[in-house]
């Protein structure tokens, strides 16, 4: 019958003496399964939180990144829309000059391609245009 108890035995101060503990083993066992679960609960539980704060920390980040954008595309509309108009009064301006010196539009233009100017089709056939009417 002392088998199936575990003796625990408690030594405190010299006025307290010896305190005994008897544990049945099953309780015991209970009591060992009870706290390695916990210890396994609370450490999946503190794994869950160390990522929680680090996809806390990341999100802030990229909310951080993405106002940063924002601000960004909204000076660079200002800026477009600015360049836009100042491209407006340019063509305007262009206009007046146009009809104060009397040239019609169009007249020596010619549609460039990329910086390298306007594409060997169109000298081609501007030469020949030149070629028939001086003939």
């Amino acid at each position: 019958m002392d088998k199936d108890y575990l003796n625990i035995l408690v030594l405190g101060h010299t006025t307290f003496g010896i305190r005994r503990l008897r544990i049945q083993k099953e309780t015991f066992k209970i009591l060992i399964y009870l706290l390695v679960f916990f210890q396994l609960a609370v450490t999946f539980f503190l794994c869950d939180y160390i990522q929680v704060k680090k996809k806390t920390f990341l999100l802030n980040r990229l909310r951080q990144e993405s106002h940063i954008q924002k601000s960004q595309i909204q000076l660079f509309s200002a800026k477009i829309e600015e360049l836009d108009k100042k491209l407006s009064k340019l063509k305007d301006f262009d206009r007046r000059i146009r009809i104060i010196a009397n040239l019609e539009k169009g007249q020596e233009s010619f549609p460039f391609i990329s910086m390298g100017g306007f594409s060997p089709s169109m000298a081609h056939g501007k030469s020949k245009e030149e070629s028939k009417g001086s003939e």
